[in-house]
Protein backbone atom coordinates (compact mmCIF):
# COMPACT_ATOMS: atom_id res chain seq x y z
CA UNK A 1 0.00 0.00 0.00
CA UNK A 2 2.64 2.18 0.73
CA UNK A 3 4.88 1.50 -2.51
CA UNK A 4 1.51 2.10 -4.42
CA UNK A 5 1.19 5.47 -2.48
CA UNK A 6 4.24 6.91 -3.06
CA UNK A 7 4.61 6.03 -6.80
CA UNK A 8 1.18 7.62 -7.37
CA UNK A 9 1.91 10.89 -5.31
CA UNK A 10 5.63 11.00 -7.22
CA UNK A 11 3.70 10.78 -10.71
CA UNK A 12 1.56 13.91 -9.51
CA UNK A 13 4.96 16.03 -9.11
CA UNK A 14 6.30 14.61 -12.26
CA UNK A 15 3.08 15.61 -13.89
CA UNK A 16 3.40 19.29 -11.94
CA UNK A 17 7.25 19.58 -12.81
CA UNK A 18 6.55 19.30 -16.35
CA UNK A 19 4.07 21.39 -16.76
CA UNK A 20 6.65 24.01 -15.54
CA UNK A 21 9.07 22.77 -17.55
CA UNK A 22 7.19 23.60 -20.14
CA UNK A 23 6.28 27.38 -18.54
CA UNK A 24 10.14 27.57 -18.47
CA UNK A 25 10.34 26.76 -21.77
CA UNK A 26 7.24 29.15 -23.37
CA UNK A 27 7.77 31.78 -21.48
CA UNK A 28 10.69 33.70 -23.63
CA UNK A 29 7.80 33.73 -26.22
CA UNK A 30 4.85 34.63 -23.76
CA UNK A 31 7.31 37.80 -22.88
CA UNK A 32 7.75 38.97 -26.28
CA UNK A 33 4.65 38.28 -27.64
CA UNK A 34 5.84 36.10 -30.76
CA UNK A 35 6.48 32.74 -31.30
CA UNK A 36 9.70 33.80 -33.25
CA UNK A 37 11.94 33.94 -30.00
CA UNK A 38 14.95 31.76 -28.70
CA UNK A 39 13.58 29.09 -26.45
CA UNK A 40 14.55 27.55 -23.14
CA UNK A 41 15.53 24.20 -23.62
CA UNK A 42 18.29 23.12 -20.94
CA UNK A 43 16.39 22.77 -18.02
CA UNK A 44 15.02 19.91 -19.26
CA UNK A 45 18.15 18.31 -18.70
CA UNK A 46 17.22 19.19 -15.07
CA UNK A 47 13.71 17.33 -15.12
CA UNK A 48 14.78 14.23 -16.57
CA UNK A 49 17.74 13.93 -14.47
CA UNK A 50 15.24 14.56 -11.53
CA UNK A 51 12.89 11.66 -13.03
CA UNK A 52 15.45 9.36 -13.14
CA UNK A 53 17.05 10.33 -9.72
CA UNK A 54 13.39 10.00 -8.16
CA UNK A 55 12.62 6.58 -9.75
CA UNK A 56 15.78 5.28 -8.84
CA UNK A 57 15.60 6.63 -5.24
CA UNK A 58 11.82 5.08 -4.75
CA UNK A 59 13.00 1.66 -6.01
CA UNK A 60 15.29 1.95 -3.54
CA UNK A 61 12.94 2.61 -0.69
CA UNK A 62 10.51 -0.11 -1.70
CA UNK A 63 13.62 -2.35 -1.85
CA UNK A 64 15.58 -1.67 1.21
CA UNK A 65 12.77 0.20 3.48
CA UNK A 66 8.88 -1.55 2.44
CA UNK A 67 7.04 -0.02 5.75
CA UNK A 68 8.46 3.74 5.44
CA UNK A 69 6.42 6.83 5.60
CA UNK A 70 4.87 6.95 2.17
CA UNK A 71 4.91 10.88 2.07
CA UNK A 72 7.93 11.95 2.91
CA UNK A 73 9.87 11.35 -0.26
CA UNK A 74 7.18 12.27 -2.78
CA UNK A 75 6.99 15.62 -0.54
CA UNK A 76 11.18 15.94 -0.69
CA UNK A 77 11.38 14.90 -4.45
CA UNK A 78 8.37 18.00 -5.15
CA UNK A 79 10.22 20.72 -3.09
CA UNK A 80 13.44 20.01 -4.54
CA UNK A 81 12.77 19.32 -8.04
CA UNK A 82 10.78 22.54 -8.03
CA UNK A 83 13.71 24.51 -6.11
CA UNK A 84 15.94 23.01 -8.70
CA UNK A 85 13.82 24.32 -11.83
CA UNK A 86 12.62 27.71 -10.19
CA UNK A 87 17.09 28.26 -9.76
CA UNK A 88 17.73 26.92 -13.12
CA UNK A 89 15.24 30.09 -14.49
CA UNK A 90 16.78 32.43 -12.75
CA UNK A 91 21.12 31.09 -13.44
CA UNK A 92 21.60 28.19 -15.64
CA UNK A 93 24.75 27.61 -14.16
CA UNK A 94 23.00 27.92 -10.38
CA UNK A 95 20.20 25.09 -12.14
CA UNK A 96 22.98 22.76 -12.96
CA UNK A 97 24.66 22.65 -9.56
CA UNK A 98 21.52 22.33 -8.01
CA UNK A 99 20.79 19.14 -10.19
CA UNK A 100 24.32 17.71 -9.16
CA UNK A 101 23.68 18.41 -5.30
CA UNK A 102 20.41 16.58 -5.81
CA UNK A 103 22.32 13.80 -7.38
CA UNK A 104 24.40 13.59 -4.49
CA UNK A 105 21.35 13.52 -2.06
CA UNK A 106 19.72 10.74 -4.12
CA UNK A 107 23.19 8.52 -4.19
CA UNK A 108 23.81 9.36 -0.57
CA UNK A 109 19.56 8.32 0.33
CA UNK A 110 20.25 5.16 -1.59
CA UNK A 111 24.35 4.30 0.04
CA UNK A 112 22.33 4.76 3.81
CA UNK A 113 19.09 2.66 2.42
CA UNK A 114 21.47 -0.13 1.45
CA UNK A 115 23.83 -0.10 4.16
CA UNK A 116 21.96 1.42 6.99
CA UNK A 117 18.51 -0.43 6.77
CA UNK A 118 17.89 0.52 10.56
CA UNK A 119 18.07 3.78 11.92
CA UNK A 120 18.37 2.69 15.49
CA UNK A 121 22.13 4.14 15.96
CA UNK A 122 20.14 8.11 15.58
CA UNK A 123 18.12 7.21 18.59
CA UNK A 124 21.54 6.12 20.57
CA UNK A 125 23.70 8.45 19.89
CA UNK A 126 20.80 11.62 19.75
CA UNK A 127 22.58 13.90 22.37
CA UNK A 128 26.47 13.23 20.60
CA UNK A 129 24.59 14.43 16.77
CA UNK A 130 22.76 17.38 18.67
CA UNK A 131 25.94 18.76 20.25
CA UNK A 132 27.94 18.38 17.19
CA UNK A 133 25.25 20.48 15.31
CA UNK A 134 25.14 23.14 18.13
CA UNK A 135 29.32 23.62 18.68
CA UNK A 136 29.46 23.72 14.78
CA UNK A 137 26.66 26.19 14.53
CA UNK A 138 28.11 27.97 17.05
CA UNK A 139 31.56 28.55 15.50
CA UNK A 140 29.64 31.26 13.02
CA UNK A 141 29.56 33.13 16.24
CA UNK A 142 33.22 33.54 15.47
CA UNK A 143 34.18 32.39 12.30
CA UNK A 144 31.00 33.06 10.40
CA UNK A 145 31.38 35.01 7.17
CA UNK A 146 28.97 35.63 4.39
CA UNK A 147 29.18 34.98 0.56
CA UNK A 148 28.36 37.76 -0.19
CA UNK A 149 30.37 40.20 1.59
CA UNK A 150 27.67 41.65 4.09
CA UNK A 151 24.88 40.78 5.86
CA UNK A 152 24.20 38.18 8.60
CA UNK A 153 27.16 35.85 9.21
CA UNK A 154 25.58 32.55 9.12
CA UNK A 155 27.94 30.67 6.82
CA UNK A 156 31.54 28.91 7.84
CA UNK A 157 33.80 29.18 4.84
CA UNK A 158 35.84 26.30 3.29
CA UNK A 159 38.64 27.04 0.44
CA UNK A 160 37.63 30.07 -1.32
CA UNK A 161 33.99 29.45 -2.73
CA UNK A 162 32.57 26.66 -0.29
CA UNK A 163 30.26 27.59 2.16
CA UNK A 164 28.26 25.82 4.69
CA UNK A 165 25.42 27.16 6.74
CA UNK A 166 24.97 24.90 9.75
CA UNK A 167 22.00 25.84 11.01
CA UNK A 168 21.10 23.62 7.35
CA UNK A 169 22.03 20.08 9.04
CA UNK A 170 20.72 21.41 12.67
CA UNK A 171 17.44 21.78 11.63
CA UNK A 172 17.32 17.98 10.82
CA UNK A 173 19.08 16.80 13.82
CA UNK A 174 16.94 18.61 15.69
CA UNK A 175 14.58 16.80 14.15
CA UNK A 176 16.44 13.53 15.06
CA UNK A 177 16.72 14.40 18.53
CA UNK A 178 13.21 15.60 19.27
CA UNK A 179 12.10 11.75 17.67
CA UNK A 180 14.53 10.28 20.08
CA UNK A 181 13.95 12.26 23.13
CA UNK A 182 10.05 11.99 23.30
CA UNK A 183 9.60 8.31 21.60
CA UNK A 184 11.62 7.29 24.81
CA UNK A 185 9.05 9.19 26.98
CA UNK A 186 5.26 7.81 26.45
CA UNK A 187 2.58 10.01 27.84
CA UNK A 188 4.67 13.11 28.74
CA UNK A 189 2.58 15.93 30.10
CA UNK A 190 2.68 19.04 28.71
CA UNK A 191 4.02 20.98 32.10
CA UNK A 192 6.87 18.32 32.86
CA UNK A 193 10.23 18.54 33.66
CA UNK A 194 11.30 16.04 30.69
CA UNK A 195 9.73 18.36 28.61
CA UNK A 196 11.13 21.64 29.97
CA UNK A 197 14.87 20.07 29.16
CA UNK A 198 14.01 20.20 24.96
CA UNK A 199 11.76 23.58 25.42
CA UNK A 200 14.76 25.14 26.65
CA UNK A 201 17.35 24.06 24.50
CA UNK A 202 14.85 24.95 21.53
CA UNK A 203 14.75 28.26 23.08
CA UNK A 204 18.18 29.16 23.92
CA UNK A 205 19.08 28.11 20.02
CA UNK A 206 16.58 30.09 18.52
CA UNK A 207 17.50 33.54 20.91
CA UNK A 208 20.49 32.93 20.37
CA UNK A 209 20.67 32.97 16.49
CA UNK A 210 17.96 36.06 16.78
CA UNK A 211 20.27 38.26 18.74
CA UNK A 212 23.36 37.17 18.04
CA UNK A 213 23.16 36.30 14.43
CA UNK A 214 19.60 38.60 13.14
CA UNK A 215 18.02 35.57 11.85
CA UNK A 216 14.42 34.96 12.79
CA UNK A 217 13.99 33.02 9.77
CA UNK A 218 15.60 30.03 11.44
CA UNK A 219 14.75 30.88 14.43
CA UNK A 220 11.10 30.48 13.99
CA UNK A 221 11.65 27.01 11.96
CA UNK A 222 13.14 25.57 15.07
CA UNK A 223 10.37 26.93 17.07
CA UNK A 224 8.08 25.33 14.43
CA UNK A 225 9.85 22.51 14.48
CA UNK A 226 9.52 21.68 18.25
CA UNK A 227 5.72 23.07 18.45
CA UNK A 228 4.73 20.59 15.79
CA UNK A 229 6.81 17.51 17.89
CA UNK A 230 4.95 18.32 20.98
CA UNK A 231 1.41 18.60 19.43
CA UNK A 232 1.98 15.85 18.30
CA UNK A 233 2.98 14.05 21.40
CA UNK A 234 0.59 15.89 23.50
CA UNK A 235 -2.51 16.81 21.52
CA UNK A 236 -2.64 20.06 23.71
CA UNK A 237 -3.37 22.80 21.37
CA UNK A 238 -2.36 25.19 23.78
CA UNK A 239 1.27 24.33 22.50
CA UNK A 240 0.24 25.46 19.00
CA UNK A 241 -1.38 29.04 20.48
CA UNK A 242 1.33 29.62 22.68
CA UNK A 243 4.15 28.99 20.11
CA UNK A 244 2.19 31.79 17.70
CA UNK A 245 1.99 34.41 20.60
CA UNK A 246 5.88 33.78 20.58
CA UNK A 247 6.73 34.19 17.20
CA UNK A 248 4.42 37.44 17.02
CA UNK A 249 6.17 38.83 20.34
CA UNK A 250 9.88 37.52 18.66
CA UNK A 251 8.67 39.49 15.08
CA UNK A 252 7.49 42.79 17.09
CA UNK A 253 10.65 42.76 19.09
CA UNK A 254 12.57 41.99 16.11
CA UNK A 255 11.28 45.07 14.16
CA UNK A 256 11.75 47.69 16.65
CA UNK A 257 15.22 46.34 17.78
CA UNK A 258 16.65 44.61 14.77
CA UNK A 259 17.82 46.90 11.58
CA UNK A 260 17.64 44.04 9.30
CA UNK A 261 14.18 42.11 10.63
CA UNK A 262 12.85 45.73 10.39
CA UNK A 263 13.29 46.10 6.48
CA UNK A 264 12.62 42.66 5.78
CA UNK A 265 8.94 43.34 7.62
CA UNK A 266 8.36 46.51 5.74
CA UNK A 267 9.55 44.57 2.58
CA UNK A 268 6.76 42.20 2.88
CA UNK A 269 4.61 44.95 3.54
CA UNK A 270 5.38 47.64 0.91
CA UNK A 271 7.28 45.15 -2.06
CA UNK A 272 7.13 47.14 -4.73
CA UNK A 273 8.87 49.99 -2.86
CA UNK A 274 12.05 48.51 -3.58
CA UNK A 275 11.35 45.93 -6.14
CA UNK A 276 15.12 45.36 -7.21
CA UNK A 277 16.50 45.53 -4.01
CA UNK A 278 15.12 44.13 -0.32
CA UNK A 279 12.08 42.76 -1.74
CA UNK A 280 13.08 40.90 -4.92
CA UNK A 281 12.91 37.63 -3.45
CA UNK A 282 8.98 38.28 -2.45
CA UNK A 283 8.04 39.82 -5.85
Amino acid sequence: MNHHTQSRLLQYAGIFLFLQSIILTLSPAVRERTWDVDYRLTHWIGFIAWVVLVILAHRAIFKYAPESDAYIFPAAALLSGWGMLTIWRLDEYFGIRQMIWIGISILVLILALRFFPKIGFLRKYKYLFLTGGLVITALTLIFGTNPMGFGPRLWLGFFSDVYLQPSEPLKILLVIYLSAYLADRANIQLFSFPLLIPTLLVTGMALLLLIVQRDLGTASIFILIFTIFVYITTGRRRILITSVLSLLSALLVGYFFVDLIRVRVIGWLNPWDDPTGGSYQII
